[in-house]
């Protein structure tokens, strides 16, 4: 009787000791796995700061012309493949934003209106005739610099990304080199203003 209540008392110890090391196994893979995701995510971080850097280096030019500073870049598998600038004033067409330039670059280079495969980087929220251009050209991924509260349709003043009524959807990324975009379109108006007064 001694011998059975120390053999099951063995038994009930070895058994434990085997969850254990399950619960820990597990634990270990969840820690490795977020570990995993987060250099993930900074990995993508750091590669939508780079890109967006070439955005606003476009929306540089666009300044320098007198424009509104609005820059924007298209990249397919990690490569940029269209550059556009807002060029409203200079050409004299609403036409002449970023996006729709870039857009245009773009369909040119993949030979196809569908750019499935690419991600747009733009400075400033895209506006109603932008956005619409985005969702029309199927791409799947926009990062945003600045927000727009007076005229964007990225979730500022409507959300044309996330239409339900739309056969396509955009996954959004906001507010990467959010300070640099914000502060180059303040620095356009001050002076712009300035140059009024």
């Amino acid at each position: 009787m001694v011998d059975q209540r120390e053999d099951q008392e063995i038994q009930r110890e070895k058994g434990e000791a085997t969850r254990r090391r399950k619960w820990e196994m597990r634990q270990e893979r969840k820690r490795l796995q977020a570990q995993k995701q987060a250099e993930e995510e900074k990995r993508k971080r750091r590669q939508d700061e780079k890109f967006m850097r070439e955005a606003l280096r476009q929306a540089r030019k666009a300044a320098a012309l007198g424009d509104v500073p609005i820059g924007c870049v298209i990249v397919c598998r990690d490569k940029i493949i269209a550059r556009g600038y807002n060029r409203r004033n200079a050409d004299k067409t609403v036409l002449s934003h970023a996006e729709i330039i870039s857009i245009k670059k773009a369909c040119r280079v993949i030979g196809d209106w569908r750019l499935e495969e690419c991600t747009m980087y733009v400075t400033l929220e895209p506006c109603p005739m932008c956005a619409g251009a985005i969702v029309q050209a199927r791409i799947p991924r926009v990062v945003i610099g600045s927000k727009n509260p007076k005229a964007g349709c990225a979730g500022s003043v409507l959300d044309l990304f996330h239409e339900k009524g739309f056969n396509h959807q955009v996954e959004l990324e906001t507010g990467v080199l959010e300070q640099d975009c914000t502060e180059l379109l303040q620095e356009f108006f001050r002076e712009l203003r300035q140059k009024r007064t």
